[in-house]
């Protein structure tokens, strides 16, 4: 879908307290989707996956009317920021842009562009306050599993480096 058909309903502002290294892992993880995310994902299966992007078909609550969507995700790290587009389904053509902005070693602040064909004015603001919930939650959700693996891997070079530093004193 081409970008002039579609209108901008939101957009989402925050400081994430979570480097771009972690950033890009969760972005690539695309099978955390049901795991942390349960109340937005029921599901995923993976279509497709390049080092740049993924496609699957997902499927999102509740489980007695469940709705499904085909998303792809490209990143464009160089100029950091990636899209997420809905390819078919719940949400078929649109379109979310995240621009990344590190602001040190362990913060990042993100831009989300919410874009949606077919909309008109009153309509767009219900749809834009929608996303603006979901992305909220769903940023709160990935921001304290990015930290929780930060502190992982920290506590890991903590308690390694001690053994390296024994060992050459020792060799």
């Amino acid at each position: 879908m081409n970008v002039h058909s579609l209108t901008l309903v939101a957009i989402y502002q925050r400081t994430i307290r979570a480097s771009l290294e972690r950033i890009w892992e969760n972005v690539r993880d695309w099978e955390h989707l049901p795991w942390l995310h349960r109340s937005s994902f029921s599901s995923v299966h993976l279509l497709e996956q390049t080092l740049d992007s993924w496609r699957a078909r997902i499927t999102m609550p509740p489980a007695h009317a469940p709705r499904e969507a085909v998303i792809e995700v490209q990143l464009d790290q160089a100029n950091l920021r990636y899209w997420s587009r809905t390819l078919e389904g719940q949400g078929a053509d649109g379109e979310i842009l995240t621009c990344l902005k590190p602001l040190g070693e362990r913060a990042t602040d993100i831009v989300v562009e919410f874009r949606v064909p077919g909309v008109g004015a009153k309509q767009a603001e219900a749809v834009g306050a929608a996303y603006l919930r979901l992305y909220t939650r769903l940023w709160d959700e990935d921001e304290r599993m990015m930290m929780r693996r930060q502190e992982l891997i920290d506590s890991r070079r903590i308690n390694v480096e001690p053994l390296r530093l024994g060992k050459r004193r020792m060799g």
